[in-house]
């Protein structure tokens, strides 16, 4: 991943205040994403695990494939609500594939809406059939899955710096998951992350707005001795215990709290402000 290392020095000053927005970060963030918004990365969210079976419905068109093969079977411009499970010798869902154990929905148009089992999800969906059970992976956005996980859990309003620098901490964290997956196929558990689909997310929330003003953001810490390396690390905010829990292995803990880093934002400090005294190791960098 390449860096805007030239940056740096504008980020450790600079106010993340969505007020303070119309000025030169939006030119600068706007500039950076026209060029590498289409290059986004995407976060495998396990949402179903060894079901019998679930509801898979499609609103609007959208195209199948199989990710095994990476072939494509078919375009759909009809919705679809059918039951999903696994038949001898394939899938199923209303109609049989037979062969294929794995099948990817992909929506066509922006207003293709898909949902399992009542559900709305942003993104694509991956369905496997893993021992005669089916298991569904939704594969979306970093940027989406960001604000689909921290939506629900900043109802009540922070300062706009704390959480800007909430949205950094947790894009951290997910790009290091991102680099050290579960497993193959997925990437993270739903159910552990408080993963709760479209259902969820607020637009126009200030949690959402945060996310957008840092997109890019990730906080990075020398890789060895190398510097030009980007290193995301499974940051975390600390309990109060010094920057050291236990019981989650390889996290690396702020040195202040959230609610210290609020207090920090209430007295005029800035997001970059508040990071630097959680993480003093590390710095602020922007992926390109």
């Amino acid at each position: 991943m390449k860096i805007m290392r030239n940056l740096l020095l504008l980020l450790a000053s600079l106010s993340f205040s969505i007020s303070a927005q119309a000025g030169i970060w939006e030119a600068v963030t706007g500039l950076l994403w026209k060029q590498s918004s289409s290059a986004q990365p995407l976060v495998n969210v396990l949402i179903v695990h060894d079901q019998p079976s679930i509801i898979l419905e499609v609103k609007g068109k959208y195209q199948l494939y199989d990710p095994h093969e990476n072939s494509h079977i078919s375009t759909r411009f009809l919705g679809k609500r059918k039951a999903v499970e696994a038949v001898s010798g394939g899938l199923k869902w209303g109609e049989e594939f037979p062969g294929i154990h794995q099948l990817k929905v992909i929506p066509d148009e922006p207003t293709t809406v898909l949902s399992v089992d009542g559900v709305e999800y942003p993104g694509s969906l991956l369905v496997y059939d893993i021992g005669g059970t089916i298991s569904i992976v939704n594969q979306v956005p970093l940027e989406k899955y960001l604000e689909v996980i921290l939506a629900p859990q900043f109802v009540d309003p922070l300062s706009e710096e704390a959480l800007a620098a909430v949205a950094i901490i947790a894009r951290t964290y997910a790009y290091y998951q991102l680099e050290n997956p579960k497993n193959p196929y997925w990437t993270v558990e739903g159910s552990r992350v408080g993963y709760q689909g479209n259902g969820a997310t607020r637009s126009r929330s200030l949690m959402a707005k945060a996310i957008k003003a840092t997109r890019g953001m990730v906080l990075s810490r020398a890789k060895g001795k190398s510097e030009k390396v980007l290193a995301p690390f499974a940051a975390q905010w600390g309990s109060g215990s010094g920057g050291k829990a236990t019981g989650q292995q390889h996290s690396i803990f702020s040195r202040i709290t959230l609610f210290e880093a609020e207090e920090m934002a209430r007295k005029g400090e800035n997001a970059a402000q508040i990071l630097a005294k959680a993480f003093p190791n590390a710095t602020i960098e922007l992926i390109k």
